[in-house]
């Protein structure tokens, strides 16, 4: 049998309803959250409320934060995620070792990156944040 957790102990994950992967992670994410242990709110519903980052830095990657906790922020907001879902558990267990800890953000900085890419490739709506300017 599946508890449900009450809303003050579910995890605020804040994702940009206008990018194809951002919306089709978070669909994912319902699937695999049978506990209802994540509260997948888009950014664009609490951008400049209080305790909020900007709009701007909502945009530039994916915030999650637990009741009474700091944001985690990109890479780590991944792991955090990771640790309240039982089948991506080993997933957070291994991102957590000392070697691989150091891989979490610059893998992360590269599909967010690539955003536009990735949802082309899959034929998701592509994400309508402005493409990062060419280095």
């Amino acid at each position: 049998m599946t508890t449900i957790e009450p809303a003050e102990r579910r995890v605020l994950v804040l994702y940009d309803a206008d990018c194809g992967i951002c919306t089709h992670t978070a669909r994912i994410l319902r699937r695999l959250d049978r506990a209802r242990r994540l509260d997948l709110t888009p950014l664009q519903v609490v951008a400049g409320m209080p305790d909020t980052p900007s709009l701007e830095v909502l945009l530039r990657s994916i915030h999650v934060r637990g009741a009474g906790e700091p944001w985690s922020v990109g890479g780590a907001a991944i792991v955090r995620i990771s640790h309240e879902i039982g089948v991506l558990r080993p997933l957070g267990f291994v991102a957590g070792l000392p070697l691989l800890r150091r891989l979490v953000e610059p893998a992360y900085a590269l599909v967010a990156s690539n955003r536009h890419r990735i949802s082309r490739l899959f034929g998701l709506d592509v994400c309508a944040v402005d493409p990062p300017p060419a280095r």
